[in-house]
This record gives C-alpha cells, sequence and structure tokens, in this order.
C-alpha cells in the first residue's frame, strides 16, 4: 500500500550549512493510520542507523541519534582524533482525521571532533620540529 503525504520540509543542506544550532519543528500530514505510519517510520531508523534512545510507544514518540564519521586522523604515536556529526531527530506521530496521521519531526546535525589533547600537541609539535630542522639545514653557518 502507498502512503500518500503532504510533506513540509527543510532541506538538509540548510540545517548543515547554518552557523548556529538553528532548529525548528517541521510537520507532515499523511494518509494513513497512524499506527501504520509509527511503525514504517521506526523501520525507516533502523535502515538508516538511527539508535533508538527514548521511545514511548503510548504516544508514539520517539528520540533517536545517528553519528557519522567525516574523516579519522591516525598518528603512529597517538590515538589520533576523529571528525563526525551526530543526527538527531524527535519524532511524533498523532491521529490526524478519521485515517491521517500528523507527523512532527525536529532534526538536528551537529558538527563533533572527538581528539586527544595530547594529539593536537604531538602534532603542533611535530610540526615545529620541522620548520626549525628545515630552517637549519638551508641556512649556512656564520662564523666569524
Amino acid at each position: 500500500m502507498r502512503l500518500a503525504m503532504i510533506l513540509v520540509a527543510v532541506p538538509l543542506a540548510a540545517l548543515v550549512s547554518c552557523a548556529g544550532w538553528e532548529v525548528r519543528p517541521e510537520s507532515a500530514v499523511i494518509m494513513a493510520p497512524p499506527d501504520e505510519v509509527w511503525n514504517t517510520a521506526q523501520e525507516l531508523l533502523r535502515e538508516r542507523d538511527f539508535k533508538v534512545s527514548l521511545q514511548d510507544s503510548t504516544k508514539r514518540e520517539l528520540e533517536a541519534t545517528r553519528d557519522i564519521v567525516l574523516r579519522v586522523i591516525t598518528d603512529k604515536s597517538t590515538k589520533g582524533n576523529v571528525e563526525k556529526e551526530r543526527h538527531q531527530i524527535d519524532l511524533s506521530v498523532k491521529a490526524r482525521g478519521e485515517d491521517g496521521s500528523l507527523v512532527e519531526v525536529t532534526y538536528r546535525i551537529e558538527k563533533l571532533v572527538v581528539e586527544d589533547p595530547a594529539f593536537r600537541f604531538i602534532a603542533a609539535l611535530r610540526d615545529r620540529v620541522m620548520i626549525r630542522s628545515r630552517g637549519s639545514e638551508s641556512a649556512p653557518s656564520r662564523r666569524r
């Protein structure tokens, strides 16, 4: 059975490009019973690797998160660091009319950098030593 829906949405790129956290709820009316929409929403979240952290099935409300690793910087002597985005979704499904559902979604994206402070220090130290060693190799010794 296909679900007919009317959807009001903000492009994902607009959320990512925001300087700060600009979060606003979006909603849609889906012409299907609330239980069907609720079950389908949970299935879709699982397919997209979201982990449900809070859920109230009687109210049809949930909160789920997904971390996406953007890049990993590693070093032989340290653990390195990871840059990732955390996607969080708050979802609510309510009955709307005889055979419809009102879906309310708040979708947040937060960019996180998980790094080891010792890694940052070692990287800065390595860079500085390399700059100085290059400078001493190319500079002729001055003796008078």
